[in-house]
């Protein structure tokens, strides 16, 4: 592992433990065994630091989104396949997850770009433009739909990361509760 991972491993570990304010820069470059310079070399900020680091994530939960929706076709499919995906990241990485909950209720988020925002949502918003093109699911702000899968995903994450079910039955949770969420969303 290069010094750069090094740091963003470290930087992460600390972040979700210790939080954003609470965590000097000091301490990520001590704990990853690396001199201050050096992290300031890779990071000239704390606040670059932790952008960097949201973004990796959110490439990688992305990436691996990706690679399972190649597989499916129907709108729905692809909703569900979107739902699903996000929730088997999430649990299976709780850390990085954890990070981009922190981030996303953090001032940082505001010093994204309107446009890396835009771009990270812009194929689920797509997605759901789709979905009310094909009269698969109410005509309602496809803003306010990602607001209603984030925030579920968020909360069903929460619920299977605070007991220990066995993989049979996270997978029944996840698909009851895409069942509801389908519910709340397809057209009658």
């Amino acid at each position: 592992m290069d010094k750069r991972e090094k740091l963003l491993q470290t930087a992460l570990q600390l972040f979700v433990s210790q939080g954003f304010n609470d965590t000097p820069t000091s301490k990520i470059a001590k704990e990853a065994g690396i001199a201050t310079g050096t992290l300031f070399y890779f990071f000239p900020t704390k606040d670059e630091l932790i952008i960097s680091l949201y973004l990796k994530l959110k490439g990688q939960a992305a990436e691996s989104i990706h690679v399972a929706l190649a597989e499916v076709v129907s709108t729905k499919e692809v909703i569900k396949t979107y739902y699903t995906e996000s929730l088997r990241w999430s649990l299976n990485n709780p850390n990085e997850f954890l990070f981009l909950a922190q981030f996303s209720n953090s001032p940082y988020l505001k010093r994204i770009g309107a446009d890396e925002v835009s771009a990270q949502i812009a194929p689920v918003l797509q997605l759901f433009r789709m979905a009310i093109g094909e009269q698969q699911i109410v005509d309602i702000d496809v803003n306010l739909l990602y607001a209603l899968i984030s925030n579920q995903v968020f909360g069903v994450n929460q619920y299977l990361s605070s007991s220990k079910f066995n993989k049979k039955t996270q997978n029944k949770i996840i698909e009851d509760t895409f069942s509801m969420f389908w519910r709340m969303i397809q057209r009658r």
